[in-house]
Protein backbone atom coordinates (compact mmCIF):
# COMPACT_ATOMS: atom_id res chain seq x y z
CA UNK A 1 0.00 0.00 0.00
CA UNK A 2 2.03 3.17 -1.43
CA UNK A 3 0.71 6.32 0.47
CA UNK A 4 0.67 9.79 0.81
CA UNK A 5 3.41 10.20 -2.06
CA UNK A 6 1.23 11.51 -4.94
CA UNK A 7 3.53 14.61 -4.97
CA UNK A 8 6.76 11.89 -5.73
CA UNK A 9 4.84 9.77 -8.08
CA UNK A 10 4.16 12.70 -10.13
CA UNK A 11 7.47 13.83 -10.05
CA UNK A 12 8.89 10.73 -11.24
CA UNK A 13 6.09 10.32 -14.03
CA UNK A 14 6.87 13.30 -15.23
CA UNK A 15 10.65 12.18 -15.82
CA UNK A 16 9.34 9.13 -17.78
CA UNK A 17 7.12 11.53 -19.76
CA UNK A 18 9.65 14.00 -20.73
CA UNK A 19 11.45 10.73 -21.96
CA UNK A 20 8.89 9.95 -24.33
CA UNK A 21 9.06 13.29 -25.61
CA UNK A 22 13.31 13.46 -25.44
CA UNK A 23 13.41 16.49 -23.52
CA UNK A 24 13.91 14.77 -19.80
CA UNK A 25 16.88 16.74 -17.49
CA UNK A 26 19.74 14.14 -18.00
CA UNK A 27 20.07 13.52 -14.34
CA UNK A 28 18.06 13.66 -11.44
CA UNK A 29 18.03 13.06 -7.49
CA UNK A 30 15.88 11.41 -5.00
CA UNK A 31 17.57 12.13 -1.24
CA UNK A 32 16.02 11.11 2.00
CA UNK A 33 17.08 9.20 5.42
CA UNK A 34 16.93 5.43 5.43
CA UNK A 35 13.26 4.29 5.92
CA UNK A 36 11.64 6.51 3.79
CA UNK A 37 10.61 4.68 1.08
CA UNK A 38 12.78 5.65 -1.81
CA UNK A 39 13.14 1.34 -2.74
CA UNK A 40 9.73 1.61 -2.62
CA UNK A 41 9.04 4.20 -5.24
CA UNK A 42 11.85 2.85 -7.67
CA UNK A 43 10.06 -0.30 -7.54
CA UNK A 44 6.23 1.17 -8.20
CA UNK A 45 8.05 3.97 -10.63
CA UNK A 46 9.02 0.44 -12.28
CA UNK A 47 5.46 -1.13 -12.01
CA UNK A 48 4.24 1.70 -13.50
CA UNK A 49 5.93 2.91 -16.51
CA UNK A 50 4.80 2.83 -19.95
CA UNK A 51 5.45 1.41 -22.62
CA UNK A 52 8.04 2.97 -24.87
CA UNK A 53 10.54 3.51 -22.01
CA UNK A 54 13.05 1.92 -20.42
CA UNK A 55 13.71 1.50 -16.64
CA UNK A 56 16.58 -0.50 -15.59
CA UNK A 57 16.87 -0.45 -11.60
CA UNK A 58 20.15 -1.34 -9.67
CA UNK A 59 21.77 -0.69 -6.83
CA UNK A 60 25.22 0.73 -6.12
CA UNK A 61 26.65 -2.50 -5.02
CA UNK A 62 25.76 -3.57 -8.93
CA UNK A 63 27.61 -1.59 -10.25
CA UNK A 64 31.44 -1.74 -8.58
CA UNK A 65 32.96 -0.76 -11.79
CA UNK A 66 32.66 0.61 -15.53
CA UNK A 67 31.98 -3.09 -17.03
CA UNK A 68 28.89 -3.48 -14.76
CA UNK A 69 27.47 -0.51 -15.71
CA UNK A 70 27.72 -0.76 -19.57
CA UNK A 71 26.56 -4.30 -19.12
CA UNK A 72 23.20 -2.27 -17.14
CA UNK A 73 22.86 0.30 -20.13
CA UNK A 74 23.36 -1.63 -22.85
CA UNK A 75 20.55 -3.43 -24.71
CA UNK A 76 19.07 -6.59 -23.01
CA UNK A 77 21.00 -9.66 -24.87
CA UNK A 78 17.71 -11.52 -24.34
CA UNK A 79 15.66 -8.57 -26.11
CA UNK A 80 18.13 -9.37 -28.94
CA UNK A 81 17.69 -13.25 -29.00
CA UNK A 82 13.92 -12.91 -29.34
CA UNK A 83 14.41 -10.80 -32.05
CA UNK A 84 16.69 -13.36 -33.66
CA UNK A 85 14.88 -16.57 -32.68
CA UNK A 86 11.91 -14.96 -34.73
CA UNK A 87 13.82 -13.88 -37.77
CA UNK A 88 15.49 -17.72 -37.62
CA UNK A 89 12.13 -19.29 -37.53
CA UNK A 90 10.56 -17.63 -40.74
CA UNK A 91 13.20 -20.15 -42.25
CA UNK A 92 15.22 -17.47 -44.44
CA UNK A 93 17.15 -19.47 -46.73
CA UNK A 94 20.92 -18.80 -46.32
CA UNK A 95 20.15 -16.66 -43.13
CA UNK A 96 23.05 -18.02 -40.28
CA UNK A 97 23.17 -16.20 -37.07
CA UNK A 98 26.68 -15.87 -35.04
CA UNK A 99 26.89 -15.13 -31.43
CA UNK A 100 29.40 -12.79 -30.86
CA UNK A 101 30.63 -11.65 -27.24
CA UNK A 102 28.32 -9.04 -25.44
CA UNK A 103 30.47 -8.29 -22.50
CA UNK A 104 31.56 -5.28 -22.29
CA UNK A 105 35.77 -4.28 -21.23
CA UNK A 106 36.35 -2.21 -18.18
CA UNK A 107 36.54 1.27 -19.24
CA UNK A 108 33.53 0.83 -21.86
CA UNK A 109 32.35 3.74 -23.25
CA UNK A 110 29.25 4.36 -21.44
CA UNK A 111 27.88 6.83 -23.88
CA UNK A 112 28.33 4.73 -26.58
CA UNK A 113 26.77 2.01 -24.81
CA UNK A 114 23.68 4.47 -24.11
CA UNK A 115 23.73 5.37 -27.83
CA UNK A 116 22.42 1.86 -29.09
CA UNK A 117 19.65 1.69 -27.32
CA UNK A 118 16.87 2.42 -29.36
CA UNK A 119 14.13 3.11 -26.41
CA UNK A 120 14.66 6.02 -24.03
CA UNK A 121 16.26 4.59 -20.95
CA UNK A 122 16.09 5.87 -17.28
CA UNK A 123 18.68 4.33 -15.07
CA UNK A 124 17.21 4.24 -11.72
CA UNK A 125 20.25 3.52 -8.53
CA UNK A 126 19.38 2.81 -5.45
CA UNK A 127 21.92 3.39 -2.63
CA UNK A 128 23.82 6.01 -5.02
CA UNK A 129 25.20 7.66 -1.75
CA UNK A 130 27.38 4.67 -1.82
CA UNK A 131 27.84 4.65 -5.98
CA UNK A 132 32.48 4.38 -6.62
CA UNK A 133 33.64 7.66 -7.62
CA UNK A 134 34.70 6.51 -10.96
CA UNK A 135 31.58 5.18 -11.96
CA UNK A 136 29.81 7.61 -10.51
CA UNK A 137 31.89 10.67 -13.13
CA UNK A 138 31.90 8.56 -16.05
CA UNK A 139 28.23 8.06 -15.76
CA UNK A 140 26.87 11.37 -14.93
CA UNK A 141 29.36 13.03 -17.32
CA UNK A 142 27.76 10.76 -20.15
CA UNK A 143 24.29 11.36 -19.34
CA UNK A 144 25.27 14.73 -19.81
CA UNK A 145 27.54 14.75 -23.38
CA UNK A 146 24.87 11.78 -24.80
CA UNK A 147 22.07 14.45 -24.02
CA UNK A 148 21.45 17.53 -26.53
CA UNK A 149 20.34 21.08 -26.15
CA UNK A 150 16.51 21.42 -25.22
CA UNK A 151 16.68 17.35 -23.21
CA UNK A 152 17.80 14.17 -23.33
CA UNK A 153 15.76 10.31 -24.40
CA UNK A 154 18.65 9.37 -21.61
CA UNK A 155 18.07 9.91 -17.97
CA UNK A 156 19.66 8.47 -14.38
CA UNK A 157 17.84 9.07 -11.10
CA UNK A 158 20.19 8.82 -8.20
CA UNK A 159 18.03 7.88 -5.09
CA UNK A 160 20.49 7.87 -1.56
CA UNK A 161 20.65 8.96 2.05
CA UNK A 162 21.54 12.99 2.63
CA UNK A 163 25.02 11.90 1.92
CA UNK A 164 24.16 11.57 -1.58
CA UNK A 165 24.54 15.17 -2.60
CA UNK A 166 27.68 16.03 -1.09
CA UNK A 167 29.17 12.71 -2.49
CA UNK A 168 28.39 13.47 -6.00
CA UNK A 169 29.18 16.90 -5.66
CA UNK A 170 33.00 16.00 -4.13
CA UNK A 171 36.09 16.65 -6.17
CA UNK A 172 36.53 12.44 -6.61
CA UNK A 173 33.22 12.21 -8.34
CA UNK A 174 33.70 15.91 -10.34
CA UNK A 175 30.48 15.69 -12.46
CA UNK A 176 29.09 18.99 -14.33
CA UNK A 177 26.12 20.54 -13.86
CA UNK A 178 24.93 17.91 -10.78
CA UNK A 179 24.28 21.01 -8.73
CA UNK A 180 21.38 22.07 -11.13
CA UNK A 181 19.80 18.45 -11.06
CA UNK A 182 15.99 18.26 -10.30
CA UNK A 183 15.69 16.83 -6.31
CA UNK A 184 12.72 15.09 -4.87
CA UNK A 185 12.97 14.91 -1.11
CA UNK A 186 10.40 12.09 0.56
CA UNK A 187 9.84 13.00 3.77
CA UNK A 188 7.28 11.99 6.70
CA UNK A 189 3.71 10.98 5.79
CA UNK A 190 0.95 12.92 7.41
CA UNK A 191 -1.39 11.65 9.59
CA UNK A 192 -4.23 10.74 7.17
CA UNK A 193 -1.75 9.08 4.56
CA UNK A 194 0.03 7.12 7.78
CA UNK A 195 -3.91 6.20 8.60
CA UNK A 196 -4.64 4.96 4.86
CA UNK A 197 -1.20 3.05 4.76
CA UNK A 198 -2.93 0.33 7.59
CA UNK A 199 -5.86 -0.02 5.34
CA UNK A 200 -4.08 -2.48 3.28
CA UNK A 201 -6.42 -4.43 0.89
CA UNK A 202 -5.47 -8.14 2.03
CA UNK A 203 -7.24 -7.25 5.33
CA UNK A 204 -10.20 -4.94 4.39
CA UNK A 205 -12.77 -8.04 5.58
CA UNK A 206 -11.16 -8.38 8.94
CA UNK A 207 -13.15 -7.57 12.40
CA UNK A 208 -10.52 -4.14 13.26
CA UNK A 209 -11.24 -1.86 15.51
CA UNK A 210 -10.24 1.51 13.90
CA UNK A 211 -9.50 3.44 16.34
CA UNK A 212 -6.44 0.69 17.35
CA UNK A 213 -5.06 1.33 13.51
CA UNK A 214 -5.23 5.14 14.48
CA UNK A 215 -3.29 4.48 17.48
CA UNK A 216 -0.82 2.04 15.45
CA UNK A 217 -0.50 4.89 13.24
CA UNK A 218 -0.20 7.79 15.49
CA UNK A 219 2.68 5.43 17.23
CA UNK A 220 4.87 5.67 13.94
CA UNK A 221 4.86 9.40 13.82
CA UNK A 222 4.88 9.67 9.93
CA UNK A 223 7.88 7.59 9.59
CA UNK A 224 7.22 4.68 6.42
CA UNK A 225 9.24 2.46 7.96
CA UNK A 226 7.56 2.13 11.29
CA UNK A 227 4.06 2.04 9.55
CA UNK A 228 5.75 -1.57 7.54
CA UNK A 229 6.55 -2.58 11.31
CA UNK A 230 3.11 -1.92 12.27
CA UNK A 231 1.83 -3.68 9.52
CA UNK A 232 3.56 -6.72 9.90
CA UNK A 233 3.15 -6.86 13.38
CA UNK A 234 -0.79 -6.66 13.41
CA UNK A 235 -0.61 -9.08 10.32
CA UNK A 236 1.19 -11.53 12.06
CA UNK A 237 -0.63 -11.11 15.49
CA UNK A 238 -4.00 -10.92 13.84
CA UNK A 239 -3.90 -13.65 11.75
CA UNK A 240 -5.07 -16.57 12.70
CA UNK A 241 -8.88 -14.65 14.04
CA UNK A 242 -8.47 -12.10 11.01
CA UNK A 243 -8.73 -9.68 14.10
CA UNK A 244 -7.36 -6.46 15.29
CA UNK A 245 -8.21 -6.12 19.24
CA UNK A 246 -6.90 -4.37 22.14
CA UNK A 247 -4.91 -7.80 22.77
CA UNK A 248 -3.59 -7.81 18.73
CA UNK A 249 -2.13 -4.59 19.46
CA UNK A 250 -0.69 -5.66 22.71
CA UNK A 251 1.25 -8.31 20.99
CA UNK A 252 1.86 -6.16 17.77
CA UNK A 253 3.31 -3.53 20.08
CA UNK A 254 5.36 -5.74 22.01
CA UNK A 255 7.17 -6.61 18.60
CA UNK A 256 7.46 -3.06 17.35
CA UNK A 257 9.34 -2.26 20.09
CA UNK A 258 11.78 -4.61 19.84
CA UNK A 259 12.75 -4.05 16.59
CA UNK A 260 12.71 -0.10 16.99
CA UNK A 261 14.99 -0.29 20.48
CA UNK A 262 17.75 -1.94 18.28
CA UNK A 263 16.97 0.39 15.74
CA UNK A 264 17.71 3.57 18.07
CA UNK A 265 20.88 1.32 19.87
CA UNK A 266 22.35 1.39 16.08
CA UNK A 267 21.65 5.35 15.77
CA UNK A 268 23.17 6.14 18.65
CA UNK A 269 26.30 4.15 17.56
CA UNK A 270 26.67 5.66 14.69
CA UNK A 271 26.52 9.44 16.14
CA UNK A 272 29.14 7.92 18.17
CA UNK A 273 30.96 6.83 15.36
CA UNK A 274 30.49 9.83 12.66
CA UNK A 275 32.16 12.08 15.01
CA UNK A 276 35.43 9.99 15.33
CA UNK A 277 35.68 10.00 11.80
CA UNK A 278 35.08 13.42 11.75
CA UNK A 279 37.29 15.01 14.53
CA UNK A 280 34.87 15.45 16.79
CA UNK A 281 34.98 14.95 20.78
CA UNK A 282 32.89 12.37 20.95
CA UNK A 283 31.40 13.78 24.65
CA UNK A 284 30.66 17.32 22.48
CA UNK A 285 28.84 15.05 19.60
CA UNK A 286 26.13 13.19 22.15
CA UNK A 287 25.87 16.73 24.04
CA UNK A 288 24.74 18.36 21.34
CA UNK A 289 22.31 15.55 20.30
CA UNK A 290 20.79 15.64 23.63
CA UNK A 291 20.60 19.44 23.74
CA UNK A 292 18.64 19.41 19.89
CA UNK A 293 16.86 15.80 20.70
CA UNK A 294 14.23 17.77 22.85
CA UNK A 295 13.52 20.18 19.80
CA UNK A 296 12.89 17.37 17.39
CA UNK A 297 10.07 15.11 18.82
CA UNK A 298 7.25 16.28 17.15
CA UNK A 299 7.06 15.89 12.78
CA UNK A 300 5.77 19.41 13.20
CA UNK A 301 8.77 20.60 15.11
CA UNK A 302 11.33 22.98 13.64
CA UNK A 303 14.30 25.29 13.66
CA UNK A 304 16.39 27.90 12.60
CA UNK A 305 20.26 27.47 11.89
CA UNK A 306 20.45 30.16 14.27
CA UNK A 307 18.62 28.05 16.51
CA UNK A 308 20.47 25.01 15.93
CA UNK A 309 23.66 26.79 16.35
CA UNK A 310 22.88 28.25 19.32
CA UNK A 311 22.03 24.70 20.64
CA UNK A 312 25.55 23.11 19.49
CA UNK A 313 27.53 26.10 21.01
CA UNK A 314 25.44 25.52 24.57
CA UNK A 315 26.38 21.61 23.78
CA UNK A 316 29.93 22.42 23.87
CA UNK A 317 30.51 22.39 19.77
CA UNK A 318 32.95 24.82 18.99
CA UNK A 319 31.76 27.12 16.17
CA UNK A 320 34.34 25.42 13.69
CA UNK A 321 33.02 22.18 14.34
CA UNK A 322 29.21 23.26 14.00
CA UNK A 323 28.96 22.43 10.57
CA UNK A 324 30.48 19.27 10.71
CA UNK A 325 28.21 18.31 13.84
CA UNK A 326 25.28 19.29 11.34
CA UNK A 327 25.96 17.00 8.82
CA UNK A 328 26.58 14.37 11.46
CA UNK A 329 22.94 14.82 12.68
CA UNK A 330 22.06 14.97 8.95
CA UNK A 331 23.62 11.64 7.84
CA UNK A 332 22.72 9.79 10.53
CA UNK A 333 18.94 10.29 9.97
CA UNK A 334 18.27 12.44 12.95
CA UNK A 335 17.76 15.96 10.86
CA UNK A 336 16.81 16.79 7.46
CA UNK A 337 16.97 20.72 6.29
CA UNK A 338 15.15 22.71 4.00
CA UNK A 339 16.34 26.17 3.30
CA UNK A 340 17.29 27.74 6.74
CA UNK A 341 14.54 25.05 8.04
CA UNK A 342 15.99 22.06 10.02
CA UNK A 343 13.39 19.50 10.86
CA UNK A 344 13.28 16.09 12.78
CA UNK A 345 13.69 13.34 9.98
CA UNK A 346 12.77 10.76 12.49
CA UNK A 347 10.89 12.50 15.30
CA UNK A 348 11.05 9.43 17.73
CA UNK A 349 14.25 8.87 17.22
CA UNK A 350 14.42 12.37 18.71
CA UNK A 351 11.90 11.22 21.67
CA UNK A 352 13.92 8.53 22.54
CA UNK A 353 17.38 10.24 22.97
CA UNK A 354 15.29 12.83 25.10
CA UNK A 355 14.11 9.64 27.49
CA UNK A 356 17.43 7.62 27.34
CA UNK A 357 20.26 10.00 26.78
CA UNK A 358 23.86 8.47 26.71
Amino acid sequence: MLAGRESERSALGAIVSDLLLHRADPIHLMEAPRGMGKTVLLLDLERSVPDGVDVVRASAADLPDLAALARRILPSPEGLRRIVKQVVGIGVPGLSVERRPTEPEAGADIEAALRKRAAPLLLAVDEAHALPAEVAHVLLNAMQTASRPGGSRFAVLLAGTPQLRPHILSESVNASFVERAPLIRPGLLPPAASRQALEAPAWMDWDKDPELLEEAARDSMGYPWFLQLWGEALWEAGFARRTVNRETLRRARQRVNEVRADFYARRYDEFELSAQERGIERAAMLAAVRTVAPLMCTAEASVTTANLNEALDEAGVSPDDAATARNVMIGCGFLTRQGDTWRAAIPSLADHIRRHPR
